[in-house]
């Protein structure tokens, strides 16, 4: 009963998140006010979400998160589909996935009504004019996040990151948020390796197989540790940038 009950909470954010999104692209507004408006929105059904789903979010640093104004791009791990939630719950932000999601059906669509930035990380060519577009959006005056290990993963460990993405903010010279995602506890018992995929999202798993575990939850139990910004200038690579990020969640999340 409590899958159905949570699932129907669920369908109805997400049928009513749609609709806002819609009529708000109907706006008569220049594109860069739409998707600020559009982030917004997001963030704003994202906090209803998290109590439906029995989410609890805790936040060590916070006052590192960007203020209203302040634009970062946010680096973070990933293991689980619910990262998106809890970062939106957050911070009203635009995230950069792959555009494999794009052309599925729901996800894709929740997606773009989130102004999404969709990349093909297999084709260099259109790698460099995804990196263009996130750099606008940066100057457009919104926060973007990134999972630069490209994936999720199952939780051991935090993945190599891959550097190629992180060209937006070298070229923008906006300072990177690292932040450090880390589930604590199911149904009030710890994460361990026998639970742990009730609510990691890797491997062969379906999105419908994850969804339905993550409903079928009675509790979750997140904290979100914010680190200290990593300062771009001229000077440092985006291989630079990678490994100090990499560096800094890597160690908070073995803590």
């Amino acid at each position: 009963m409590r899958t159905i009950f949570k699932g129907l909470g669920i369908v109805a954010l997400i049928l009513s998140y749609i609709t806002t999104s819609f009529f708000i692209r109907l706006i008569p507004l220049r594109d860069r006010k739409k998707r600020l408006l559009l982030i917004i929105n997001s963030s704003f059904f994202a906090k209803q979400a998290l109590p439906v789903l029995g989410m609890d979010v805790t936040v060590k640093g916070r006052e590192k998160l960007p203020a209203r104004g302040k634009i970062r791009l946010i680096v973070s791990n990933h293991v689980s589909s619910l990262d998106i939630l809890v970062l939106l719950s957050l911070i009203p932000s635009v995230f950069v996935t792959s555009v494999e999601l794009k052309h599925r059906l729901l996800t894709g669509m929740i997606a773009r009504c989130g102004g999404s930035i969709f990349v093909e990380r297999r084709s260099v060519a259109s790698l460099r004019k995804e990196i263009s577009e996130i750099s606008r959006v940066l100057k457009e005056g919104c926060t973007v996040v990134v999972f630069p290990e490209g994936t999720t993963s199952n939780g051991e460990r935090v993945m190599p990151f891959k550097n190629s993405l992180l060209d937006a903010a070298a070229k923008t010279a906006v300072k990177i948020l690292p932040l450090c995602v880390r589930y604590r506890k199911v149904n009030s018992e710890e994460i361990t390796a026998q639970n742990r995929d009730s609510v990691f999202y890797h491997g062969g798993v379906t999105f419908v197989k994850h969804a339905l575990q993550v409903l079928s939850l009675k509790s979750i139990e997140v904290e979100v540790v914010a680190l200290e910004t990593i300062p771009v200038h001229g000077q440092i690579s985006r291989k630079q940038l990678a490994a100090a990020a990499h560096h800094a969640i890597s160690t908070a999340y073995r803590q």
